[in-house]
């Protein structure tokens, strides 16, 4: 589909040719960085309602977003992604997801549990999706205000405690023959690999589940007993860990563990009990962190999505310890898989696992970019941004979330997406029926995912206002009185417009992202006078990015405009977002390029995809002409081009990777709808006969009646190749 991607941004190093077991090194980032001990990720950035003093945190973070009830998104893609996370939130069923839980507890089920990897006999991640569940129905309600969230939050919790209450010692978990294993690990007898700990599929990943749930829930719903059930869980795994000594932890940790790590550094931020930041320690993976504190790229062979929470962990635990190991070992992993295991897209590992640096030719192809990995490796970047407000991960911030995670959910039923592949012919693995199966990790992740798409979009620190993403929205900087609104037609519109109110007057800096991908024609204007314009510092010309490829995406990096004055109440911040097309090479073949028009990755629309692949994918041959050439928009189709004399087996229509879904389209009857039609991307092409029921209200009366065959968000019509109307009482 796409003629695929890229490791963003940066300057090349030595390969590292170093090939760790299974779920051992991994990337890493922005080494230079680690010199500044200055902020911290934002530990408690956005919690509801406070509780308890959060514990002192000795590097305190430079920015901090804006809570997520703080800010509500008004429209756009990230808008309608939120909405069908939260009507797919509010129609699954707690009781079902709890079944497990109880029955190991000895209590009877409320309901039949669901399937697939959450089901309840005959697999063993019985209890993520929950967990999953818990965060997400607690940011949602943080960031949409809807108290049915609320109220889902805190049964599930309730239920939770009186589970735990039942076991008696603070274990919560819903794993067959979970208390057994875990018996004989605090034993010492410890035997893991991979994904199994003495015949367990990743346990402590699948309670990890939990204890983020219950954190969300207390954090984000103000829920004491919820930090309470947590507090009690973390002393049963204290328990377990309390006898074992550093040999047997790292043989432990070899089997994945979720982001445990993370969780306890959270804990200790919400209790202020010391044990809980020590507990943190017995969760550092060394094969893994110790060369990633050294500048060693080991990823190649590891599990991608096991590596990034770890990694989030560390980041977290710096906050409140200062350890440069930490901060140097998150710092350096991301920039190595944004820049150098990364696709354009933003997703990156092949398999799930990774391979060399800067060797992705032959990994663009196949099941490519886990959409976990991109959920986990966006927390990493706005717990980044906060230490350091850079326009670097606020660049791949918005690559990764308008490509990959907007990708990743089905535009009409919100099936979520395991992987969403980026090479040539693919297509999307959706989780169907996510009501009653699959539930795989993906599933419980971009249930999260899509409950997060505020946060981010703006940060705070002192008299500092950052906008680092454009999406309409409207923001409440606390303690201001100030409110900001933004209109934009972006990612697919090229402006934007912010409008302030304010209590009363006020000074303060207003710092503009000014994207890495912006045109010559960028521009800023306060109430109809530009303010600034033109070419950022020394990009190459317009037509030179067109012509040759970077040779990396990330070559440019994005600035902030800055405006500092008295502000008032109908002040506005007129923004143009010109974008160009230009080419995104991969770095080991100047040959296989991903198109770009600003931030969106392009994909060709081919047609039902399981019959092209490996058959019939155009190629395009080029020579050295500027993309801009060869590549036309199409009138009336925003964000729509078509490749002209360049494709070998013919042209093709490119349209934003994240709306290339399936095929869908209303048919209306004298302008009432009767039914909507989905066609799937998938399977040979073929005809097939729809009846359509048409009320009697629409048609009494009359002679005659206009069908209308109607696109939904930019989609394409099915070829019809016949329409009768027939009598209800006639049909048979």
């Amino acid at each position: 589909m796409t003629m695929n991607g890229i490791p963003h941004y940066a300057t090349r190093q030595p390969n590292t040719r170093h090939r760790a077991p299974t779920r051992r090194p991994h990337p890493a980032a922005a080494a230079g960085r680690v010199s500044i001990a200055l902020g911290l990720c934002a530990v408690l950035g956005a919690a509801a309602p406070a509780q308890a003093a959060p514990a002192p945190r000795v590097i305190p973070d430079v920015a901090r977003p804006l809570p997520l009830s703080a800010v509500r998104l008004t429209g756009g893609p990230l808008k309608r992604a939120q909405d069908l996370d939260a009507k797919y939130l509010l129609a699954l069923e707690p009781d079902r997801m709890l079944a497990g839980y109880r029955q190991r507890a000895g209590l009877e089920p409320k309901a039949k549990g669901y399937g697939g990897w959450d089901a309840v006999e005959g697999r063993q991640l019985t209890g993520h999706i929950a967990g999953h569940y818990l965060s997400a129905v607690s940011l949602m309600w943080a960031a949409t205000g809807d108290a049915r969230l609320k109220e889902r939050a805190d049964y599930v919790v309730r239920e939770l405690k009186e589970v735990q209450d039942r076991h008696g010692d603070g274990y919560l978990g819903a794993l067959a023959g979970g208390r057994e294993r875990f018996a004989e690990v605090a034993r010492g007898d410890i035997r893991s690999g991979g994904f199994d700990l003495n015949g367990l599929w990743s346990p402590w990943y699948v309670l990890h589940k939990t204890y983020a749930g219950l954190r969300d829930a207390y954090r984000w719903t103000g829920n004491r007993t919820a930090l309470e059930v947590e507090v009690k869980f973390a002393a049963w795994a204290e328990g377990v860990l309390s006898r074992l000594d550093d040999a047997q932890l790292q043989r432990m940790l070899n089997t994945e563990f979720g982001g445990m790590n993370d969780i306890l550094a959270d804990l200790y931020a919400d209790t202020r009990d010391k044990r809980w930041l020590d507990l943190s320690w017995r969760f550092e993976h060394r094969a893994v962190t110790d060369p990633l504190k050294r500048h060693q790229d080991r990823l190649a062979g590891t599990h991608a999505n096991t590596q990034v929470p770890k990694l989030l962990g560390s980041l977290t635990r710096f906050g409140f310890t200062g350890n440069p190991g930490d901060l140097c070992a998150a710092a350096y992993f991301w920039d190595r898989v944004v820049q150098h295991h990364s696709y354009a897209t933003g997703g990156h590992g092949k398999d799930e696992y990774c391979g060399e640096p800067d060797r992705l030719s032959d990994r663009v192809d196949g099941r490519t970019a886990e959409t976990c990995c991109v959920y986990n490796m966006l927390k990493l970047t706005r717990k980044l941004f906060a230490l350091r407000p850079d326009a670097h991960y606020a660049d791949f911030h918005e690559r990764a979330l308008f490509n990959h995670i907007l990708a990743s959910q089905d535009p009409e039923e919100g099936w979520a997406c395991y992987m969403v592949p980026v090479g040539r012919g693919v297509q999307h693995e959706y989780e169907r029926n996510m009501l009653d199966g699959g539930f795989t990790c993906c599933t419980g992740s971009s249930m999260e995912s899509h409950a997060l798409h505020a946060e981010g979009l703006y940060y705070e620190s002192g008299d500092i206002f950052w906008v680092n993403l454009y999406a309409p929205s409207t923001a409440q900087w606390p303690g201001t009185g100030l409110t900001f609104t933004m209109d934009t037609d972006f990612p697919e519109g090229q402006s934007a417009t912010l409008t302030l109110t304010a209590a009363a007057p006020r000074e303060f800096t207003l710092a503009l992202r000014r994207p890495a991908w912006a045109g010559d024609a960028f521009a800023v204007a306060v109430n109809g006078q530009t303010v600034a314009s033109g070419k950022p510092a020394a990009p190459p010309s317009a037509q030179a990015r067109a012509r040759r490829p970077a040779p990396h995406p990330a070559s440019a990096v994005g600035t902030y405009v800055r405006l500092r004055r008295v502000w008032k109440t109908g002040d506005t911040v007129s923004i143009a977002l010109p974008k160009d097309l230009r080419l995104e090479p991969v770095p080991d073949n100047p040959g296989r390029v991903a198109v770009l028009w600003g931030p969106l990755v392009l994909a060709g629309d081919l047609g039902p995809e399981a019959s092209r692949r490996g058959n019939g994918v155009p190629v395009w041959v080029t020579a050295s002409r500027a993309v801009a050439d060869w590549v036309k928009p199409l009138p009336g189709r925003p964000g729509c081009f078509r490749t002209g004399g360049v494709g070998r087996d013919g042209d093709v229509d490119l349209v934003p990777f994240y709306r290339l879904h399936r095929r869908t389209f209303d048919i209306l009857v004298d302008g009432e709808r009767v039914g909507r039609q989905t066609i799937e991307r998938r399977g040979p092409m073929r005809f097939f006969d729809v009846r359509y029921a048409v009320p009697e209200s629409v048609v009494q009366g009359k002679a005659k009646v206009t069908v209308r065959f109607q696109t939904t968000q930019g989609n394409d019509i099915g070829c019809v190749f016949g329409l009768r109307m027939v009598r209800a009482d006639a049909a048979s």
